[in-house]
Formats: C-alpha cells, sequence, structure tokens
C-alpha cells in the first residue's frame, strides 16, 4: 500500500467528522473552494502530478460522501489550474479567501485543502503557505490557520 493509499484510508476514517464540520448552506461552493485552495497548494511546485491529481480527486470524493462526483472534481481541478496559470496564484488564493469570507466557511474549507494536501505527501513549507494566504484572505488568524492545518496533517494519517 502507498503511502497516498494509506493516507485515503486514514482520511475515509475521518470524512464523516470533517463533513460535520461544513454547514448546510452552499456545500458545493464551499467544495470547489477547497478544492481550489487544495489545487493551489499542490501546484506550488509549478505543477500537479498525475498521483497528486488522483489523490486529491479521491480525498474529495471521500469527504464529499458522493455529493462531489469524480468527473466533477476532475472538471473543477482543470477550471483551478486554468485559472491559476492564467491569473497567478496569489490572485486565485485572494479569490477564494473572500469567496469563502462571504460564505462563512472559511475554516471548513481550509480543514479540507489541508487535508487534500496531507493526503497528497505531507504538507510541505510551500503548500502550506499557499492554504494560509487563503485563509489570510478569508479572514483566518494565523494561529487558527496553524491549528487547522496541524489537524488537517491528523486525518491525513
Amino acid at each position: 500500500m502507498s503511502k497516498h493509499e494509506k493516507a485515503l484510508a486514514e482520511l475515509e476514517k475521518h470524512a464523516t467528522e470533517i463533513r460535520a464540520e461544513l454547514g448546510a448552506a452552499d456545500q458545493s461552493r464551499v467544495f470547489a473552494l477547497a478544492i481550489e485552495a487544495g489545487v493551489l497548494a499542490a501546484m506550488t511546485d509549478g505543477t500537479m502530478d498525475a498521483e497528486e491529481r488522483a489523490t486529491l480527486v479521491r480525498a474529495v470524493e471521500l469527504i464529499s460522501k458522493g455529493a462531489v462526483i469524480e468527473w466533477e472534481t476532475e472538471t473543477l481541478v482543470d477550471e483551478c489550474m486554468a485559472r491559476a496559470k492564467a491569473d497567478g496564484a496569489d490572485k486565485r488564493a485572494q479569490a477564494v479567501g473572500e469567496a469563502l469570507a462571504e460564505l462563512k466557511q472559511a475554516e471548513a474549507a481550509v480543514l479540507i485543502a489541508g487535508v487534500v494536501a496531507a493526503a497528497t505527501g505531507g504538507v510541505d513549507k510551500a503548500e502550506a503557505e499557499a492554504i494560509r494566504a487563503v485563509a489570510k484572505a478569508a479572514g483566518v488568524t494565523a494561529d487558527k490557520t496553524k491549528a487547522i492545518l496541524k489537524r488537517a496533517a491528523t486525518f491525513a494519517g
């Protein structure tokens, strides 16, 4: 079993708990924004490899319990990557954070993005910075973001 498979198995154990933190309002939009935050984190090295992409898609499927299906996630990932390349990661992080603040779901989405990043091989410094940029734009404090990322790492094994 690969480290990604182990992380996904651990994530599956905690998916219900993570879902419980989401509010009922506009979950599909929250997942879309969380996916974009996850893409921004994964692309910090300039690319998203096939294993990172597959892990992200599966992690979102597990957390959403089928509310977001694989082909939707694949399409969202493509759209997020295109926006990041066209607009730049900093601009996209700001836009994603602002949208999450409007939805009042920033912490849940940051948790999802952190879990996805952790499941794709651990959250490295650059990935953490990308997620912190989204969280900051959403109004989440640095201390709270640090705590969320630490918690995300435990969910992903």
